[in-house]
This record gives structure tokens, C-alpha cells and sequence, in this order.
């Protein structure tokens, strides 16, 4: 601790006021630019911030006005299209007519032109009175020409009798170019007809599904005709028939037709799924097993329509407790996945089993058949050889002629130099890739026309008799 004067201390106590006073002073300068700059960031802030809201504003204003001012103009458009259709569509539906006063003048016209020439009116004299538009706004066009008849004579009026020549009206044409795509607002909208049988018909028997048939007819309105479900209920009187019409009318005579279409859909349900159709659907459900030769796509569409009758409201685990139940033993034993599999994988499951069947079948079938054929050959064989003899024998003796044009008489002929045996085709194991059977090969196949040079080993040139000459040559010795 130093020791210092008194004088000492008051010097220094006021150098250390006079440093503290500066820095205050410092800091109050430092405060007062900190405030005004807030002020000022403050100010500028609410006045960009005001002219972003005005400009928006502006922008909001201006973005309205031209969406009025396009809804305007598109409404005026559309407004004017449909009018012009309307007027287009009433011009196609007016026939033209040629209005009789008209014709008269017309008819008195020529008569006093082919008085004035004394002449036969030729065909080239020709009165055509035509009605046309542009053919590309799809208006009606109409040609109504008639022709005098160059059969009969002249006198005054050009006629044999003296009376006013008789006109045919020999060239009559109508021609009505509808569009099949009428522009509106500058874009083309296809209308599509339907042909009149694509419509589905109930007609309340019991051989109908009733359920089919509701799917059948939303799907009919809303892909053809874009209905929605209330213009479907309103006009549903146009799929139903017979009976299932006549309960219809009783509904809306009585009145109590339904308001909604899940409404409806009950009351069809009730009154057309009848008890003898239930019990006979019930029957094939309880007797709807896999059947041998049927694969298991085939089964589950046939079990999924019973078990949608059946079971409405079971879902697709108790269907494929259901497909277990019903599936053939060998696929069952055969299949490695668990109950708790899903529908998809099952399906696909069994779906490789039954190729690995369908291979097992074939390779036995085919070791049948190489069994049986490995049996017989030698009986065959000698058999073959003993008819080729005897009949080389029978044709040196006979002299009969070969027709040569005619070789499939031949197709069977043991007269071959060659030892082949020729084994029934039950027998042969190998396969034709021509035809895709079993007793023969392709280069055999019966039905070819080349089979009977093709088993000939080396061509014979004909005797002067007209026959082979291998049919008169001596048998080897």
C-alpha cells in the first residue's frame, strides 16, 4: 500500500473523475448514434414496407381486373360458340325444299327456251338448283337437277301429245358433313357414339347376376356417357328389361324410388338376388373344389365370384384360408410357404408348382414311350426285311407301271435298298418339330409331298414300259 499526500490523492481522485467523466460523455455519444440509427432503420423500414403493400396492392388490383376481363371475354366466346353450334345444328336438322312457285318458273323458263330452239333438250341442258355452304362449318348441302326426258318427241312445247316436257329428276344429291369434332373456345371435343349393343340389360331372371350387372352399368355410364351416380339413378330405366323394368315402374308409380344410388344398389340387391339363386349359389360354393385339369388362376376367379356372394364381408386373409381349403392335394403338399402368405405370393407359388408338374408329366410320358420302343425293334426289323424281299419278287413278276406324278400312294413303300426299318410311329420315340408329335421326324413327316423321294436313297430312271426300273430289276442274290 503506497503512502501519498493528501494533496496527491485529491489530484488523483480528480484525473480519475475527469476519465470517467470522458468516458461517460463517450458512451452517451455512442448511445444517442446507436438511437438514431434505429430511428432511421425504423423510419426506412415503414416507409418500404408501406410501398411494398402499395405496390402489391397495385399488383392485386391489376391481376383482378384482368381476370375479370378474361372471364369476360371467355364467357363471350363460349357464349358465342354454343350459338353458333345451336344455329349450325339447326341448319343441318331444316331440310331444304325447292318451293313450288320457284320450280314453276323454272319449268316455264326452259319451255320457252326449247320453244325458241325447236330442239330435243340433251342432257347437257341441265337445271340445277343448289343449295350449298361451306362444307367445313358442317352444314347441308343440297343439289336437286332435273332433266328432260330425251325418249319422247317434239311438237310445240318439244313433246309428241303437246304438252309440257316431262322432267326427271335424275341426279339428286344430300350431303351432310356433321364433324366429328366440334370446336369450342378453340378446342376440340370428341363426341363419342357408343354402338346400341355395348349397353348392359338386366331382365330380373334368376340365370342373371345382379351384382355383375350394377358394376357392369357404372362403369358403362361413367366411361361412355360421363355420368355421374345421381344422372345414373335418374336413368337406369333405360338398362333395365321385363321384369326388373315393370318393379321399377311400380317404384316410381308408388312413390318410393330411391334418392341415392347406395339406396338403390340395396333394393336391387333385395328384390333380384331371389332365395332359389342363393341356395343354388350356395350349393356351388360348398361342392367348389380345384378340379384336375384346371389351373389355379382359372380356380380363384370361379372361387372369388362365390365367395363375393357368399362372404361379403370377409377379406382376403379368409379368402386364402378359404383357397387352402379347396386347392388340390398335390399343390398343397408340394407347397414350401406358410398360411400367413399373402394372396399374390400363393398364386405365384403355385403357379411355378404347376410348371414343375407339367414337366414331370411330360418326362414320363416320353420314358414311356422310349420303353415301349426299345421292346419291338428286332420283331420289326425282321418283319421289314422280309416283306422287302417278297415284294421285289412280286414286282418282277407283275410288270405293273409306278406313277411318278403321283407319289403320295407311295407314302408306306417297303421298296427301299436301304435296311431302315420303318416302325409305327407309336412306337418311335422321337419327336417331329414339324408338327410337335410323337412316331416320327420331320424328314418322315407323312403329310409331305417330298416323303416319298425323301426316303429313297438313290433315283431310278423309268424302264420303256413306263415303270422304275427299280421295280423290274432282279432282287440281289
Amino acid at each position: 500500500m503506497e503512502n501519498v499526500s493528501l494533496e496527491e490523492a485529491m489530484r488523483r481522485a480528480n484525473q480519475t473523475g475527469k476519465t470517467h467523466e470522458n468516458k461517460l460523455t463517450q458512451l452517451e455519444r455512442q448511445i444517442d448514434d446507436i438511437l438514431k440509427s434505429v430511428t432511421e432503420y425504423r423510419e426506412e423500414s415503414a416507409k418500404s414496407s408501406k410501398a411494398e403493400l402499395l405496390s402489391m396492392t397495385e399488383k392485386i388490383e391489376t391481376m383482378q381486373a384482368l381476370n375479370t376481363a378474361y372471364f369476360e371475354e371467355t364467357t363471350s366466346k363460349v357464349n358465342s360458340s354454343m350459338k353458333y353450334i345451336i344455329e349450325k345444328l339447326d341448319l343441318m336438322s331444316k331440310p331444304v325444299i325447292i318451293l313450288p312457285n320457284e320450280q314453276k318458273n323454272q319449268i316455264i323458263e326452259k319451255e320457252e327456251l326449247d320453244a325458241r330452239t325447236q330442239t330435243i333438250p340433251t342432257t347437257d341442258n341441265i337445271q340445277r338448283h343448289t343449295f350449298s355452304t361451306n362444307p367445313n362449318t358442317g352444314t347441308a348441302q343440297w343439289e336437286h337437277t332435273l332433266r328432260p326426258n330425251p325418249s319422247l318427241g317434239t311438237s310445240q312445247w318439244g313433246h309428241p301429245f303437246g304438252t309440257a316436257p316431262t322432267y326427271i329428276a335424275s341426279e339428286v344429291q344430300h350431303t351432310t358433313a356433321i364433324p366429328s369434332v366440334f370446336p369450342l373456345n378453340g378446342v376440340k371435343h370428341s363426341i363419342i357414339v357408343p354402338p346400341a349393343s355395348a349397353a348392359p340389360a338386366f331382365h330380373g331372371k334368376n340365370s342373371e347376376s345382379p351384382t355383375q350387372f350394377l358394376i357392369r352399368v357404372q362403369e358403362y355410364a361413367e366411361s361412355v356417357h360421363a355420368w355421374d351416380r345421381l344422372t345414373l339413378l335418374n336413368g337406369i330405366s333405360q338398362f333395365l328389361r321385363d321384369s326388373a323394368l315393370e318393379w321399377y315402374c311400380q317404384l316410381r308409380m308408388s312413390h318410393r324410388r330411391p334418392q341415392t344410388w347406395t339406396e338403390f344398389t340395396d333394393l336391387f340387391l333385395a328384390q333380384f338376388n331371389s332365395p332359389v339363386r342363393k341356395a343354388r349359389q350356395e350349393i356351388e360354393w360348398h361342392q367348389c373344389k380345384q378340379k384336375e385339369n384346371e389351373t389355379i388362376n382359372e380356380f380363384l376367379v370361379r372361387l372369388r365370384a362365390l365367395w363375393r356372394e357368399q362372404k361379403p364381408h370377409e377379406t382376403e386373409t379368409q379368402l386364402v384360408k378359404h383357397l387352402f381349403c379347396r386347392m388340390r392335394n398335390d399343390l398343397l403338399n408340394m407347397m414350401g410357404i406358410s398360411r400367413n402368405t399373402s394372396l399374390d405370393e400363393i398364386i405365384t407359388e403355385v403357379q411355378q408348382i404347376e410348371e414343375v408338374l407339367y414337366r414331370r408329366a411330360k418326362g414320363e410320358r416320353l420314358s414311356k414311350q422310349i420303353r415301349e420302343g426299345e421292346t419291338l425293334p428286332k420283331k420289326n426289323h425282321n418283319e421289314n426285311n422280309s416283306r422287302q424281299t417278297s415284294t421285289r419278287w412280286n414286282n418282277q413278276s407283275s410288270n405293273y407301271q409306278v406313277n411318278e406324278l403321283t407319289p403320295n400312294q407311295y407314302i408306306h413303300n417297303q421298296n427301299q435298298t436301304t435296311t431302315t426299318p420303318n416302325w409305327p410311329p407309336s412306337i418311335n420315340s422321337y419327336e417331329c418339330y414339324h408338327c410337335g408329335k410323337y412316331g416320327h421326324i420331320a424328314r418322315n413327316y407323312p403329310t409331305k409331298y417330298g416323303n416319298y423321294q425323301q426316303q429313297r436313297n438313290t433315283s431310278w430312271s423309268k424302264n420303256d414300259q413306263g415303270a422304275l426300273d427299280e421295280r423290274t430289276r432282279h432282287a440281289p442274290i
